[in-house]
């Protein structure tokens, strides 16, 4: 029984399968099943010429690779691009001896220095003892050019190189990855015996040994005076000496300086003592030149 009586319309009442489908149930309206038939093989012609033109342009052009993401590295075969600044590689512990290495500041040992006005930096104003153009290390604190980081100085002027031995606990205190000691330019003001400078020189290093801190030592400056010069000349040579002989990191920061006829080369001190700041660069860039060359920068 119907609520609203009556015979229902072919349609509803006799439900028919669409397109001969088993499964289907749904009741069809008359004209909709062929429609759909070709609706649906149009569909399916169109997709199977698409299957058709995309092997064609795959065999055509080869496999499609994804686009670089940034931060990728590059392909095993593409050379990395040198650095603009000029700066040599990162060293590695895989590094051949005696190959110069660069080191980012963040890496850098951290170094302290001891030494006389040269290294204070004091020749103009002698109350003041920052790090200043004027101290000889000033250059090896570059971020781009330079090998340590500051870790403090221990320097007065007019000091010898008894003085710095007596002082050497001091500048350990400050916990540096390197000591570096530029002495003797006082003592060679008066007529001492290399001997004697070699000699503190060797309680600096036995000290430093004793907390394990590398050493390296300074060749000194030319002397305008010839005794004092030819003192010099002799200092030096016993200081690399002697440096070979105990495993002594050798900066020779003195060599740079000097004319080959004897002195200082022009223009590069004022009174014939201190480097000027154009002389304080040679000594810097000499010292980070031996520098580079030592493991990792050590």
């Amino acid at each position: 029984m119907h609520r609203h009586g009556g015979d229902l319309p072919e349609w509803r009442a006799s439900p028919r399968l669409c397109g001969g489908d088993p499964v289907a149930t749904r009741p069809c309206l008359p004209g909709f099943n062929g429609a759909v038939i070709w609706v649906w093989r149009g569909l399916a012609a169109i997709a199977a010429l698409l299957v058709v033109l995309g092997i064609g342009v795959a065999a055509a052009t080869g496999p499609m690779t994804a686009a670089p993401r940034l931060g990728d590295p590059p392909p095993a075969s593409v050379e990395a691009t040198p650095s603009p600044t000029g700066v040599g590689p990162i060293p590695t512990e895989s590094a051949s001896p005696g190959a110069v290495t660069y080191l980012p500041p963040e890496e850098r040992p951290m170094a302290v220095f001891l030494g006389d006005s040269i290294t204070r930096g004091a020749t103009i104003d002698t109350t003041w003892g920052g790090v200043t153009e004027w101290s000889w290390f000033y250059r090896l604190l570059d971020d781009t050019d330079g090998v340590v980081t500051y870790g403090g100085m221990v320097a007065e002027n007019g000091m010898t190189t008894s003085w710095m031995a007596d002082q050497v606990f001091n500048a350990l205190a400050l916990g540096p990855d390197l000591l570096v000691v530029h002495g003797g330019t006082n003592d060679v003001s008066g007529e001492v015996d290399p001997a004697y400078v070699i000699a503190n020189l060797q309680r600096i290093k036995d000290a430093a040994d004793a907390v394990g801190v590398p050493v390296a030592v300074c060749t000194i400056p030319p002397r305008d005076d010839p005794a004092a010069d030819a003192r010099a000349m002799a200092v030096n040579d016993a200081i690399r000496s002697w440096a070979a002989a105990e495993g002594v990191i050798l900066l020779d920061t003195g060599d740079i300086l000097r004319d080959p006829l004897g002195g200082w080369r022009s223009g590069y001190t004022n009174d014939g003592m201190h480097p000027t700041p154009e002389a304080a660069v040679l000594m810097a860039r000499a010292a980070a030149e031996a520098l580079r060359r030592i493991p990792l920068g050590v």
